[in-house]
């Protein structure tokens, strides 16, 4: 019977105890030799058998099932096995007598044995591993919670083995700190910071798994990583929480916040686009092709310095062809306070008008509290009738049915008269707010017109306009919405001092809404009188 020697030993704390792998080969080869066991071949691998998928252990094992060897030789059976998908492969290949003995320093495993001893083996091997790592993970929180940073010491930095805390690297740190301070002025890239310590000796590592030769600048990431470590002024964060460390500090943090700042700088664009979104983009449309009107900022610099700013508006011609120039942003903006100017409410009709909507005001209140009053009678009578209903039908004067249906249509008439109330309580005067912000608005134009404040006229225009406003021969047009208009017609053709315009045949200021509203209450009145 031939054998297959393995010998494993993982860099994790779960074998901090077990032998060398120089001491288990040399104990497996006596081992070997004591019970006159073949070996055919010796399989070393140094890496933890927590999780599934070792290719040392894989190559073995795919030898044993092609017939190379019939049994292992191993210091212990957890050298095999530390996961429940290993574990479970070897049982099964014992079993199947695949593997046709085991063989540790205090015993053996055969296919003939009871599997239970070697499942509790492996099962024991699984949870201890299992304790163990929940024991380490808690350990390491402690210990973050102490302040003492539980991992590798970042540059800068090292690991004491002696008392398990971190020190400064007096070698290393004034550079780490001349490199944040080299940044905080924003004069220099990461590449000038990685080119600055790898003149002062900090530089990559040789790392033999990835065949890396080290000894040369960091990688802008490694020099990002550390630029912002909260761990140079005292801080650090552990499994996503945030500890305030006890080791020194090798910045300030008004040092650390300042390199923050250029970072941030840094990371935004440090140009404008060309076409920015000017006020008065969106507004207006070219009236040969019925394209948008953008807007585009031209910088001039002058040959003695100085640098001038235009904003001008054209058409975007996304339409097709279009012969339409360009207008500068001064000229459109006048052009546009003269469209605003016949729409200014005079003074004297804005007081009057006030003063109407507020007459209006008080007489529709007093319909509203006449017709809730007789709105609330019925409802009273409504109720009355429901009760004399009910005594009837205790009387059994009225059948069930009869007297189902008809309270079912009282109560539905006395629902549709407490929703009338509702109404009238809460908006019998809401016909006179868009009076009262027409006039409002129209009142401040003339403020709005003589000032350069492009938002606030973009504003005005769009309520006086809509999408009725066209650029056509560098020249700005518009139609205004039937409110406007009636105010400049009237403008045009009456003085200040008359208002017969916007009165009714009453003499107040009811907006046909208003009037309607006013004949709906009567109709409601006469039904109820009859």
């Amino acid at each position: 019977m031939r054998f297959f020697l393995y010998a494993r030993k993982s860099t994790d704390v779960e074998d901090k105890q077990v032998l060398s792998i120089d001491a288990q080969l040399s104990e497996l080869r006596s081992l070997a030799k004591r019970e006159g066991l073949e070996i055919a071949a010796e399989f070393v691998e140094k890496r933890s058998a927590k999780m599934p998928g070792r290719p040392v252990f894989n190559e073995m094992f795919r030898r044993i099932v092609a017939g190379e060897a019939q049994g292992i030789v191993c210091w212990k059976i957890d050298r095999l096995a530390r996961n429940p998908v290993d574990g479970g492969q070897i049982s099964w290949l014992l079993q199947q007598s695949v593997i046709a003995h085991i063989q540790t320093h205090d015993r053996s495993f055969l296919p003939t044995d009871n599997v239970l001893m070697m499942s509790v083996e492996l099962g024991m091997a699984n949870q201890y591993i299992r304790d163990l790592s929940a024991n380490t993970a808690r350990g390491l929180r402690e210990k973050a919670r102490r302040g003492e940073y539980p991992s590798v010491a970042p540059l800068g930095y090292i690991n004491n083995p002696r008392t398990k805390r971190i020190d400064v690297d007096r070698r290393k740190a004034p550079t780490i700190r001349a490199a944040f301070e080299l940044f905080a002025e924003n004069k220099s890239r990461f590449e000038d910071v990685s080119a600055f310590l790898y003149e002062r000796g900090i530089r990559t590592k040789r790392i033999k798994k990835d065949n890396s030769v080290g000894n040369r600048p960091l990688k802008k990431d490694t020099i990002k990583k550390i630029l912002t470590d909260t761990f140079y002024y005292g801080d650090y964060c552990y499994s996503g929480e945030a500890y305030h460390g006890v080791h020194m500090p090798l910045i300030s943090k008004q040092l650390f916040d300042k390199v923050q700042d250029v970072l941030k700088l840094r990371g935004k664009p440090q140009y404008k686009t060309k076409n920015e979104p000017q006020p008065l983009c969106g507004l207006i449309r070219c009236g040969e092709c019925g394209g948008m009107i953008t807007a585009e900022v031209i910088t001039k610099h002058q040959k003695n310095g100085n640098v001038h700013r235009y904003v001008y508006y054209r058409c975007t011609k996304k339409r097709g062809s279009c012969s339409q120039s360009y207008v500068r942003e001064e000229t459109l903006s006048a052009q546009l306070s003269d469209l605003l100017s016949p729409y200014i409410m005079p003074t004297s009709w804005t007081q009057e008008l006030y003063r109407k909507a507020d007459k209006d005001e008080k007489e529709a209140g007093l319909v509203a509290r006449v017709a809730i009053q007789e709105l609330r009678t019925k409802v009273s009578n409504v109720d009355d009738r429901v009760s004399r209903l009910t005594d009837l039908y205790i009387e059994q004067d009225i059948d069930r049915e009869a007297y189902l249906e008809r309270k079912c249509a009282l109560m539905s008439d006395k629902r549709s008269t407490e929703e009338q109330i509702a109404r009238l309580e809460e908006d019998f005067t809401t016909w006179l707010q868009p009076l009262r912000q027409f006039i409002n608005d129209a009142s401040l134009l003339d403020e709005t017109a003589k000032n350069f404040d492009l938002p606030s006229k973009k504003l005005s225009l769009q309520k006086i306009f809509g999408s009725n406003l066209s650029l056509t021969a560098r020249e700005a047009r518009g139609t205004a919405l039937p409110q406007y208009a009636a105010l400049r017609a009237a403008k045009i053709n009456l003085s200040e001092n008359s208002l017969s315009l916007f009165y009714g045949a009453g003499g107040g200021t009811r907006t046909r809404a208003g009037e309607n509203r006013v004949s709906e209450h009567r109709a409601r009145k006469t039904t109820n009188n009859r």
